[in-house]
C-alpha cells in the first residue's frame, strides 16, 4: 500500500511533465514555421491538457490550467496565421478563461496579444471597431502589467509592439512611433534577444516590428531604412516565422520601388527559412503574385520557380 500512495503523485508529476514538454514542443514548432507539423499534433497535445485540467490532481490544477491556455494561445496563433481570424479569436478567448481560472496574470497578458492579433485578421482597413477593439484590448493588458522583472517587461514589450501595428492600421505615425520607442526601451531593459512566453521579444524584434509598421504605413523606403539596422542572425535560434516575417516585409518594400530582383532574392529567403509561410501565407502568396504580373525573366530568372514550388502559377 505505501507503493501505491507513493506512485500516485509520481504518475501525475510525469503526465504534467509530459504534457508541459509537448506543448513546449509545438511552441517551438511554431515558431520555426512546421505550421503543418503543429497542426497535426495539436489535438492530441489540446486533449491531454484537457484531461490534466478535468482529472489531474487538485493541487495541481493550476498548473494544469496554464498548460490549457498555453495549448489555447498556440491553437489561435496557428488560426491567425493562417487568415482565419475567426477560429483565433475563439481560441484566444478559451486561454483567456484558463489563464482567469489558474489567476495567471501573464496567460492573461497573452491572451490579449491573441485576441488583439486575430482582431486585426478579421478587421479591413476602414473596420475601426475591430481595430478600435484590439488597441483597447493590448493598452489595457500592458496598463494591468506594472512589474520591473523580465517577464512583466517582455510582456509590456510585446502588447506595446502590436500595439504599434494597431496605430499603424488607422495610420497614427505618431502613435505608433511613440509605442515603438516604448517597447525598444523595455527591449533594453530586458538587454537581450529573449523569447519568453514564446514571444521572441527584445531589441532586434523591436526593430522587425519597426519595418512592419513602415509597411503598414505603405513607406517602403522607411521599410528598407530600418531593416538594413537588423542583424537576422541576432535572432534566438529557431525563430524561423521571425526571420521570414523580416524577408517579407523587406520584399513588399523592394517590390513598390519596382525593385523586382531585390524582391525576390528576400522572397527566396523567406522560403529557404519557412517554405510553409510561402505556400498558406495571403499576404506571401499576393506579393509573388503581383511580382509574377510584370514578370521580367531575364532579370529575375527565380521567380518562375518560386511562384511555381508556391502554388501561385501553374
Amino acid at each position: 500500500m505505501l507503493g501505491a500512495r507513493s506512485e500516485e503523485p509520481l504518475r501525475h508529476r510525469m503526465d504534467h511533465t509530459r504534457v508541459s514538454a509537448r506543448v513546449a514542443d509545438l511552441h517551438r514548432k511554431y515558431q520555426a514555421a512546421r505550421y503543418t507539423d503543429v497542426a497535426q499534433r495539436l489535438p492530441s497535445v489540446s486533449e491531454a491538457a484537457d484531461t490534466l485540467v478535468v482529472n489531474g490532481p487538485a493541487p495541481r490544477r493550476r498548473e494544469a490550467l496554464g498548460l490549457q491556455c498555453s495549448v489555447a494561445i498556440l491553437s489561435a496563433k496557428l488560426a491567425t496565421k493562417r487568415g482565419d481570424g475567426e477560429t483565433g479569436l475563439a481560441a484566444a478567448e478559451l486561454a483567456r478563461v484558463a489563464a482567469e481560472k489558474a489567476e495567471d496574470t501573464f496567460g492573461l497578458a497573452a491572451a490579449a496579444y491573441q485576441r488583439a492579433c486575430a482582431l486585426l485578421r478579421t478587421s479591413s482597413m476602414k473596420d475601426s471597431e475591430k481595430i478600435k477593439d484590439a488597441e483597447e484590448l493590448a493598452v489595457s493588458a500592458a496598463t494591468a502589467l506594472r512589474g520591473q522583472d523580465p517577464q512583466s517587461v517582455t510582456w509590456r514589450g510585446a502588447l506595446a509592439l502590436i500595439g504599434s501595428v494597431i496605430a499603424a492600421r488607422r495610420a497614427d505615425d505618431a502613435e505608433a512611433s511613440e509605442r515603438l520607442e516604448h517597447a525598444d526601451e523595455l527591449a533594453q531593459l530586458l538587454g537581450v534577444n529573449g523569447n519568453i512566453g514564446w514571444t521572441a521579444f527584445g531589441p532586434s524584434n523591436v526593430l522587425i516590428h519597426r519595418t512592419s509598421v513602415a509597411v503598414t504605413l505603405n513607406d517602403p523606403r522607411r521599410a528598407l531604412a530600418t531593416a538594413e539596422q537588423l542583424d537576422i542572425t541576432a535572432l534566438p535560434a529557431g525563430l524561423n516565422g521571425r526571420q521570414a516575417q523580416f524577408h517579407l516585409d523587406s520584399a513588399w518594400a523592394h517590390t513598390q520601388l519596382a525593385e523586382d530582383p531585390q524582391a525576390v532574392i528576400h522572397m527566396l529567403e523567406t522560403e529557404r527559412v519557412a517554405p510553409e509561410l510561402v505556400r498558406t501565407n495571403p499576404n506571401a502568396r499576393s506579393l509573388i503574385a503581383d511580382l509574377l504580373a510584370r514578370e521580367r525573366r531575364q532579370q529575375v530568372p527565380a521567380l518562375r520557380g518560386l511562384a511555381l514550388r508556391a502554388g501561385v502559377a501553374v
